[in-house]
Parts: structure tokens; sequence; C-alpha cells
């Protein structure tokens, strides 16, 4: 029995790192951040399961020493496998640098244990006692019995309560998308990915509680165990196969009339919408958006949200904003906020915001309070964080230099005199 729980732990890591191969297969054929993720955390549940195994059995003192990557890898599990799920509720996701916040606990994890690897290669094995002290114990016979084992188990837990409450709130933001006669795919979609979260759930529980199971002894108990870890995963894999990233939203937009996600403060008043129907925006419609799924619908909305927000909060004046800090404001992602710019006003963002500083600036020259104020110090307030940018930004918004500009107010003000 002890040999075939041996195989069956050895087949759920091998079978997990072949999900993940698929997975990268699938994303070269087309390119998915979604199905990416979701072969990353196959992968590190394979090497979670392999490193596990190492620790159950008996094996070559060498293989032991790898054994602690198992803390490290271990907490990358959640975080990869909410990124994958969160991939799967908001459209276009994208990784950007900010979302290796996620991977922090794993990589301080990583540190903490290094210094192991270091005192076995170096045959010093006997300052481990005064490097990990209470971490490291050796009251049981026959093999060392990590503390932080059950340390790692505390954060990978307290990770699963944290992440359970971040997917919530992803819920909770991406139901105020869908319309209120929700397609039959959508519910069987939702459905799915339901069952996705839960059946994650259960195997994480699994592996935490894996060294409990496996030292109660009853060779069953363990055999069951690992039978249901290999049962799960095929299940995810199932799931991490059939979810693709557009097609929860192919669904929405068939029905051409889901709502924009409104924030609490982005609700443009009467006078707002008259002011943008009346504007004079470019509407040319670019050839490269002919396929994406932004409904005109959301268009509008997600356009009278973005300059009202403008307007009340100025986010120009900030002159380390991006544009998915505007896009998180929003709640929408960076491919619609610059796909609306572009086809609304017949440019990029970087220009759409020069040209909210620029009229910034001569709302500035106009105020008699801004009086003592340099050219340079008014250009600061407003955004601006070159001269240069400034000056060619202001050139090209009003035809004249910032100079000219502020000089020809000053005559016409002593000329009034």
């Amino acid at each position: 029995m002890e040999v075939l729980n041996h195989s069956l732990w050895l087949m759920f890591s091998y079978q997990s790192v072949g999900f993940f191969f698929y997975m990268l297969y699938l994303h070269f054929q087309k390119k998915s951040v979604t199905r990416l993720l979701f072969g990353f955390f196959m992968l590190n549940l394979g090497l979670t399961g392999f490193l596990a195994h190492i620790h159950l059995y008996t094996h070559n003192a060498t293989l032991f020493i790898l054994f602690p990557l198992v803390f490290s890898i271990s907490l990358t599990l959640t975080p990869l496998f909410y990124l994958h799920h969160k991939s799967l509720l908001v459209k276009d996701f994208q990784l950007r640098s900010i979302d290796l916040k996620h991977f922090v606990p794993a990589f301080v994890m990583f540190i903490l244990i290094t210094p192991f690897w270091v005192l076995i290669i170096t045959n010093h094995v006997e300052y481990l006692d005064s490097v990990y002290g209470l971490f490291l114990l050796k009251n049981i016979p026959g093999r060392q019995t990590w503390l932080i084992e059950f340390i790692v188990k505390s954060i990978l837990s307290l990770q699963l309560l944290i992440y359970l409450i971040y997917n919530l709130k992803q819920y909770k933001i991406f139901y105020n998308q869908l319309p209120e006669n929700n397609s039959k795919d959508i519910k069987i979609y939702l459905s799915g990915i339901q069952i996705f979260a839960v059946s994650f759930l259960i195997l994480m529980g699994l592996l935490i509680g894996h060294t409990l199971i496996h030292e109660s002894g009853e060779q069953l108990s363990s055999t069951l165990f690992i039978a249901a870890l290999l049962s799960l995963n095929i299940g995810l894999a199932y799931f991490g196969v059939r979810f693709e990233d557009n097609h929860l939203y192919n669904c929405q937009c068939e029905t051409d009339n889901s709502p924009f996600v409104k924030t609490d403060f982005l609700k443009a008043d009467d006078k707002d919408i008259q002011e943008l129907k009346s504007s004079n925006i470019h509407h040319q419609e670019e050839e490269k958006y002919c396929s994406s799924c932004l409904c005109e619908n959301l268009k509008e909305e997600l356009l009278a949200s973005l300059l009202f927000l403008m307007k009340q909060k100025e986010p120009f004046t900030d002159s380390k904003i991006k544009i998915d800090d505007i896009a998180e404001m929003l709640n929408t992602n960076t491919k619609y906020l610059s796909q609306v710019i572009n086809e609304r006003f017949g440019k990029n963002f970087h220009t759409f915001l020069n040209d909210y500083r620029c009229a910034k600036v001569i709302k500035l020259f106009h105020d008699p309070e801004y009086d003592d104020y340099s050219i340079e110090g008014i250009s600061s307030t407003c955004g601006f964080n070159s001269r240069s940018s400034f000056v060619a930004s202001f050139k090209k918004y009003s035809g004249k230099l910032p100079s000219e500009y502020r000089n020809s107010l000053i005559s016409k003000t002593k000329s009034a005199k």
C-alpha cells in the first residue's frame, strides 16, 4: 500500500507538470494571460506535491535538501490562483508590476531558508540550531521536524482567507457589470468558475493537512487522500483548459445592454451628459478596434465617467499619473480607456492629459492669486514635469508660447486700467 501511495504522489506531481506544458502550448497558440497564469499554478502545484512526497517517504538524503523549497513554492499557489481567477472576471486583464506584491511572502520565505542550503552544502550542519533556533526541532527520533512547517501552513491558511475576501470583492464588481437578464451561457460559465474555486479550496485544504493524514499510520486514509488530490487536479485542469479570456465578455456584448460599472463618485449628472453630447469630439472608428467587445452604450458611460473624473478630481495635476491609475479609478482596463480616448478625441492618452493640463494653466493665468507665480511654477502645479514638454504642448494647444500668452494677458489688464 505504501508503494501505491508513493506512486500516486509521483503521478500527482508529473500530472501537474504535464498540465503546465499543455497550458504553455495553448498559450503559444493563442496568447492568453489566463492560461499562462494557470499553467504556472499547475507547475508550482506539481513541484509542491513532489517536494511533499520527498518529506513523506524515505529518499536519498540529497533530495531531502530540496524539501524546504516547498515552503516558498506553496506560498505562490494562492496568489497565482487568485490572479488567474481575476483574469477570468476582468476583461483584457494584464499583469502589472504591482502584481508582484502577491509574491512577497514567498520571496521572504526563500530568503529565510537560504542559510539552510548554505550550511548543508558547506558541511556546517552544526550551525543549523544556532541559525534557526526554535524553528528546527530534533526531539522526534529518526527525523528532523520543522516548526516552520506549521508556521507556513498557518500563513497559507491566512492567505486562503484573505484571497477569498479579495475574490468576493472582485465578484461584486463583476456582477455590477452584468445585465439584469443574464444569458444562459453567462450563468453556466459563472457556475463553472465557482466550482473551479471551491475545488481549489478543497485541494489546498488537503495539501495543508497532508502530513497529519500520512502520520496517522492508516495507509487507506493516505490512499484516499492522494486519490482525492488526483481527482481534483484533473477537474481543475479541465476547467483551466475550457476557460478562455474573452468568452464571458463576448456573451455580454451580444446582449448590447450591459451597463458599465459605476463607482460612487463617477456618476455624471444631466449637465455633464448634455455637455458631452454637444461637444465637438472625434467619432471616427479606427480599424484596429473593429474586433473590440466594448459596446456603444459602454463607451458612452465610460466617456461620461472619464469627463466627470477629469472635471471633479483633476487627476492630471499629478505629474506621475498613468493610464493604469485612471483606468483603476474608473473600474475599467487600459485597453478600453485608450480606445475611448482615441475614438472620441482622436488623440492618445498622453496628449489627452496634456490638453487638460494646458487648459488648467490658462485658467491659472487668469487667476489673480497666481500672478506672483512663475510660468514654471504654474506648469508644475498643473502636472507638467518638463519645461520642454510643457512649452510644446501649450504651443500646440493655444497657438502661442506660454510667455506670449501670459504677456498678452498682462497687456490687456494694463490697458483696461
